[in-house]
């Protein structure tokens, strides 16, 4: 499965993608816990506590953001989908 990394969480992340070997019975909490175990830099960026992402980053699960599906971050993933995680945005003009 891929996961899609933008902003900063990308030279974290080395790169755009990454891609997970997805099992049978895989969450998306579990995808995002293989990733950042193998680059614990990143995981200081999007997990608060084991298992919790900060409440500012958000993970959309194939285009969908994970905070309005049943089962958010438990959310059963497969080998073809795809993740995305987006860190805080800000920005804008300040007129």
């Amino acid at each position: 499965m891929q996961i899609n990394f933008y902003a900063d969480l990308r030279l974290l992340a080395g790169g755009k993608t990454v891609e997970v070997n997805a099992h049978a019975s895989m969450t998306a909490r579990e995808a995002l816990e293989s990733v950042t175990r193998l680059r614990p830099a990143l995981a200081e960026k999007i997990w608060h506590a084991p298992g919790q992402l900060f409440d500012h980053i958000h993970v959309f699960i194939n285009g969908r953001q994970s905070v309005f599906l049943p089962q958010g971050l438990e959310t059963p993933v497969r080998p073809e989908d795809t993740l995305d995680v987006f860190p805080p945005v800000g920005g804008g003009s300040a007129r």
